[in-house]
Order: structure tokens, then C-alpha cells, then sequence
């Protein structure tokens, strides 16, 4: 669940926020830090589950407990 929920935090941070809302000023650039922070910690999320998958099955199987984890939204401790 973590491994989605980074991702989803990731591809959220890509949203261009003040923009679309119009903001210009102080508010534009706190949206543009809202930004870049959904993606630290979508990376962050993301990278520790998939770090997981890399000690339990090594650089060659990791991809794919981390794709099934994503797909079905299990941990990655429970994917085998």
C-alpha cells in the first residue's frame, strides 16, 4: 500500500497547482513548494518499499514484487 500511495503522491506532484488556481506571488511559490515537497515524500515512500523488495529478493526480482505490489496493493512483505 505504501509503494501506491508514493507513487500516487508522485504523480500528484506533477500537478501544476498555482497555476490552474491562478495564484501568482508568495502564494505561487508556496504551491510550487507544496509541490516538490508530495514528491519528496512520494520518493521517499516509494523507495523504501521497493528497497524492501530489493534485500528480499535481490535486483533481479525486485521490479516485479514491486509491479505486483503496485498492481494489487499488497506490501511488499506479503507479495511472495
Amino acid at each position: 500500500m505504501k509503494l501506491r500511495l508514493g507513487v500516487v503522491l508522485w504523480l500528484l506532484s506533477w500537478v501544476p497547482y498555482g497555476i490552474l488556481l491562478g495564484l501568482s506571488g508568495v502564494w505561487l511559490t508556496a504551491s510550487w513548494a507544496f509541490e516538490i515537497t508530495l514528491g519528496v515524500v512520494g520518493i521517499a515512500l516509494a523507495g523504501t518499499e521497493f528497497a524492501q523488495a530489493v534485500k528480499q529478493r535481490g535486483w533481479r526480482g525486485a521490479p516485479r514484487v514491486a509491479w505486483t505490489a503496485l498492481i494489487h496493493g499488497n506490501d511488499v512483505d506479503e507479495v511472495s
